[in-house]
């Protein structure tokens, strides 16, 4: 039987209800305005070195940690160093879901080898993951001589000296300062390790240790293989010091691979000492004032390498990796209910190049929702030789009761000792499957009986037996029956645009800081549009984009068209009107801009790769010099 219900609502109760309807608009607004605080709060980037002193000859270790609470973590951009040589020695991942919450830390280890004596500094190193990025502080470092020989009976007796080796004078100039390159093998297969070392050898003092180039690769995929290797030996006579660097080189498809020269730049002293068998020599030819050095540079030997097809019969299963790996899994529990989240961890380690592995496909479980893997890597680079381990894990929730059965997981990979094909698996799992807490039954309350409630249909409508006011009248009615604060709303509206209006004036009388304050943000637009063309395979047009974005930046920035200047001009004027600017701001100015000048008009195009390590450099630099203009 349907009723005629009438409805009075009082004034009072209609403005709580408004009041509840504007919080409940409003609430949602501060919670999105104040959610980036809370939600990028575990993004941190942490630096630390092993030691603070460290001799010329001698290296440090630098261990930058990067810490997110998602699954992937970004890689740090480390800063051009033009002090030390930088290897990279490895990097230790580590991931957990607690509760469905992931934490993720990767530690990325480098070896710096100092180049010159002094109080040294690492520059600030920074990360980037896609929406914020964090940077840590400079670390500064001091570099001392080479401690000389205690034991004063290291000297040789003058005898031995009418027997001493060739002098520079009797030895080819060319010979005395070269560089060599070889590898272990000439061909292999793709993802096999082939290690490549390079030699730089020297019969003249220098004023400083040499900057090492490490070359360009075709068709490969490099790995350093720190620390560098220091000696001495003897050739036709003539006796050397050499430093020894290798990296380990991985073929990436079939066909022809080639490793261009590598490159060092070293500081010959001008008084060069030619008496070898002096116990100081090598000290001397260290720590000598740079400042006294003539520039020579020294390329080595070109290589080229055949990348060789995998033979046929490959497994379903495989997809690429080569070398010798184990396969292992786990489930992080034996028994969980229906709705909760069970996680499979598939760890493969080994020998071989684990950054090209991919998750090993997961057999076909029906009983289970399969959401995306996650991974984590560890690489080790004992004995030279790239290995480690790689966890791929995958949450899976149950979808019924009862007892599973998770199949094994199978990975294949390219035995490079049997030169043939292994298939591992990992596998079954058996895992117990409760009834969910969130799981009640349906309950009526007639006659104590448990039975199903069934909904038919619902029906609401509200009649009034009032007639309803003229629109107009209805209008004013409500306007009237507002807060006396709401009058003041035009009040407000009309000094809002009188603000507007002066503050437009203030620009048009202030052009020079209007285009002061909006350099970064046209910055920001143009790096993403060069993003666009490099995604769009037009690196040259990106470097294009990014040459002309940093022209207008400092044109903004410094109040005058530093497109009519020289790079020595636009520096000094930006020094001038920036005094607090440091000079390591401005050396990386100058080093931007040189580069993609280059990049700008070089004849032969440019290689996406540099195009977008300019981005990220140009990126970086923003990012400082918004802080250095501000001093």
């Amino acid at each position: 039987m349907r009723k005629n219900i009438k409805i009075c609502i009082s004034t009072p109760v209609r403005y709580s209800l408004l009041a509840i309807r504007f919080s409940c608009a409003f609430v949602p607004l501060l919670l999105c305005a104040f959610a980036p605080l809370s939600l990028y709060a575990e993004f941190s980037i942490s630096a630390e070195v092993d030691r603070k002193t460290v001799e010329i000859t001698d290296s440090l270790y630098l261990t930058v940690t990067v810490s997110a609470d998602s699954a992937s973590v970004p890689e740090p951009k480390l800063p051009q160093m033009t002090n030390f040589n930088v290897y990279s020695s490895g990097r230790s991942q580590n991931i957990s879901i607690i509760n469905g919450k992931i934490a993720t830390s990767v530690s990325f280890t480098y070896v710096l080898s100092p180049m010159f004596i002094g109080r040294q500094t690492i520059p600030p190193i920074s990360v980037f993951n896609g929406k914020e990025r964090a940077m840590t502080q400079e670390i500064d470092v001091l570099v001392v001589r080479t401690a000389a020989p205690r034991d004063p009976r290291a000297r040789p007796a003058p005898a031995t000296r009418t027997a001493r080796p060739a002098t520079q004078a009797e030895v080819n100039p060319e010979d005395l300062l070269y560089l060599t390159a070889e590898t272990d093998k000439n061909a292999a297969y793709p993802n096999e390790q082939i290690t490549l070392t390079v030699k730089f050898y020297t019969a003249v003092p220098l004023t400083s240790n040499p900057q090492y180039l490490p070359p360009q690769f075709k068709n490969l995929i490099a790995e350093d293989l720190p620390p560098v290797r220091n000696g001495e030996t003897v050739i036709k006579g003539t006796r050397y010091a050499y430093s020894e660097i290798k990296t380990a080189v991985f073929g990436h498809e079939e066909g022809q691979a080639r490793i261009n020269p590598a490159v060092v730049i070293a500081q010959l002293h001008r008084e060069a000492v030619t008496d070898f068998f002096d116990p100081n020599f090598f000290q001397k030819f260290i720590s000598m004032n740079a400042a006294q050095g003539e520039r020579r540079e020294i390329k080595s030997n070109p290589l080229t390498l055949a990348i060789l097809a995998f033979p046929p019969g490959a497994p379903p299963s495989f997809k690429g990796a080569a070398g010798s790996f184990t396969i292992s899994a786990e489930l992080d529990r034996k028994e969980i209910k229906t709705g909760e989240a069970l996680n499979l961890s598939v760890k493969i380690s080994g020998s071989g190049n684990l950054k090209v592995l991919t998750a090993p496909k997961l057999p076909d479980m029906p009983d289970f929702k399969v959401y995306d893997t996650m991974s984590s890597l560890d690489i080790s680079k004992e004995n030279d030789v790239i290995g480690g381990k790689k966890v791929f894990t995958t949450i899976l929730i149950p979808r019924r009761e009862g007892r599973q059965t998770i199949p094994p997981v199978r990975f294949s990979f390219f035995d490079l000792a049997a030169k043939a094909y292994r298939e591992i698996a990992a596998g079954p799992f058996e895992v117990t499957v409760l009834k969910g807490d969130g799981e009640g039954a349906n309950v009526s309350f007639v006659r104590g009986e448990q039975v199903g409630i069934t909904p038919l249909a619902s029906d609401i409508r509200y009649v009034s037996d009032k007639a309803a006011p003229p629109p107009a009248a209805a209008l004013a009615r409500r306007i009237s029956a507002l807060p006396p604060g709401l009058n003041l709303i035009p009040v407000f509206i009309a000094f809002l645009s009188f603000w507007l209006a002066r503050a437009k004036e203030f620009r048009l009388k202030n052009p020079l800081l209007f285009r002061f304050k909006k350099a970064r943000s046209e910055a920001a637009s143009d790096l993403l549009n060069a993003r666009e063309k490099l995604k769009g395979g037009l690196p040259a047009e990106a470097a294009a984009i990014l040459y002309d974005s940093l022209l207008d930046y400092l044109s903004d920035k410094s109040g005058q068209k530093v497109s009519g200047l020289t790079r020595k001009k636009t520096l000094a004027l930006l020094k001038e009107k920036f005094p607090g600017a440091g000079d390591y701001a401005t050396g990386e100015i100058e080093d931007l801009w040189e580069n993609l000048e280059a990049l700008h008009f070089s004849p032969d195009g440019t290689p996406p790769e540099r195009a977008k390590e300019m981005i990220e450099k140009y990126l970086v630099l923003l990012d400082m010099l918004e802080k250095e203009f501000r001093k």
